[in-house]
């Protein structure tokens, strides 16, 4: 099992990961740190264990959001099929609609955050 070194903040943390997983590790950590350095510049006084907390609560908030809208996604895209007779099948051109069109709403939901 690898052992990885990434730099959050201020601190270096040695973790291991699955081989195959370093890249993929240093993203994400590159991922917290830049959220991280948000927190800091908008409350520069507050505690680095604090912006950590805070920092992991955001990340949590828009991962369940995804998977909030990952699930809209698969019931847009299952309710054509549920809503047909046994045995029909949806068009490769309405699946291909309906996707687009659940990609445009997530597109401006997350322009608009």
């Amino acid at each position: 099992m690898p052992q990885v070194s990434v730099r959050i903040g201020a601190r270096s943390f040695d973790l291991a990961c699955g081989d195959g997983q370093e890249d993929r590790l240093h993203s994400l950590a590159a991922d917290v740190d830049d959220v991280l350095t948000e927190l800091r510049t908008q409350s520069p006084n507050s505690p680095e264990a604090r912006l950590l907390v805070l920092a992991a609560l955001m990340l949590a908030d828009r991962a369940r959001e995804a998977r909030v809208q990952a699930d809209a996604a698969r019931a847009a895209i299952e309710a054509p099929r549920a809503e047909r007779p046994e045995g029909e099948l949806i068009s490769l051109h309405e699946l291909f609609s309906a996707v687009e069109t659940r990609i445009e709403t997530i597109t401006r939901k997350v322009a608009a955050a």
